[in-house]
């Protein structure tokens, strides 16, 4: 009799296990039919463009989709209008936007295999160039509470990029504006400070100074080092009347870092302006300076002005 009530508790054990297993299998079963693609367009994919954006998910699995959540990539803001322009006949969707997702959840049937679903929004468009990951989230569920949960997940990559150089070409005009003027304003205070003739003069001898003296060190020719010591002071004091244009030109200066850091980034922000290669996406902050510099350059060069060495 105690033999008998022991093959009948395992026999119970062992029903139960396979139960509780049947349980797990149909589960999986269940998460393992659904599956779906998603598809996404927008009216304009610039950076920090407002836009239009109509996004559809087509149900390919074998089960029903009941809801669903979609992740906001950071960078998007201002995410506002959402409608469900598309659903399947006698159904009825719900869409909301919390946080950073968009929540769709529908009437109990659900999408069957083939059916869609497609919703619109408006959005302002990240500022940086790149790939911007939507993450879709599905359950079978048609309960709100389900889509903390979604049973399959799908990626969904949309290219944010630089359509317009309209503003990286104003910044450009600006710069070099900036730029010929502040250089054009050193040949002016070179005049009055030093004399355009006598400043080449100077510039031309205090070249050769440095010339001879590099030559001279890389030789250990110190006669000719000796030689040249002589002529030190007179070589600082015309640095010393060179230097008195630069002087007063250093603080006009300034408007490069008023124009950059009080107009120009607050108005543009972070907004990618140019693509250069080996460096990426350039927002005004970096891209302002970069042409400051160059055109500064050209600018010397053009007039023939060019930093005195101390």
């Amino acid at each position: 009799m105690e033999l008998s009530r022991k093959i009948i508790l395992v026999l119970l054990t062992a029903l139960l296990a396979l139960s509780a297993l049947g349980v797990l299998a149909s589960s999986a079963k269940a998460a393992g039919n659904l599956g779906c693609q998603a598809f996404i367009s927008a009216s304009d994919s610039g950076v920090g463009q407002n836009t239009s954006y109509k996004f559809t998910i087509n149900n390919t699995g074998a089960g029903n989709i009941g809801g669903a959540n979609i992740t906001i990539p950071a960078g998007y803001t201002s995410i506002k209008n959402l409608v469900i322009t598309q659903e399947p006949t006698s159904q009825n969707w719900t869409i909301a936007h919390q946080n950073d997702y968009i929540l769709l959840y529908g009437s109990a049937q659900g999408l069957s295999t083939g059916q869609e679903i497609t919703f619109s929004f408006d959005a302002t468009n990240p500022q940086a160039e790149g790939n911007y990951k939507w993450v879709i989230g599905v359950n079978e569920s048609s309960s709100i509470e389900g889509l903390n949960s979604p049973e399959f997940t799908l990626d969904l990559s949309y290219l944010i990029q630089i359509t317009s150089i309209v503003a990286a070409i104003l910044i450009f005009g600006i710069a070099a504006t900036i730029a010929f003027i502040n250089t054009a304003l050193n040949r002016v205070l070179i005049n009055y400070f030093v004399g355009w003739e006598q400043y080449r003069v100077m510039q031309k001898e205090m070249n050769e100074y440095r010339s001879e003296t590099m030559a001279a060190m890389r030789a250990n020719d110190k006669k000719q080092i000796e030689k040249l010591k002589r002529k030190e002071s007179q070589v600082k004091n015309m640095q010393a009347k060179m230097m008195k244009p630069q002087m007063v030109q250093f603080g006009i200066s300034f408007v490069y870092i008023i124009v950059w850091f009080l107009v120009l980034t607050p108005y543009f922000g972070p907004k990618s302006l140019v693509y250069l290669p080996g460096f990426g996406a350039i927002p005004v902050v970096y891209w302002y300076p970069i042409c400051s510099f160059f055109l500064g350059l050209l600018g010397s060069r053009v007039l023939g002005i060019m930093p005195i060495e101390t």
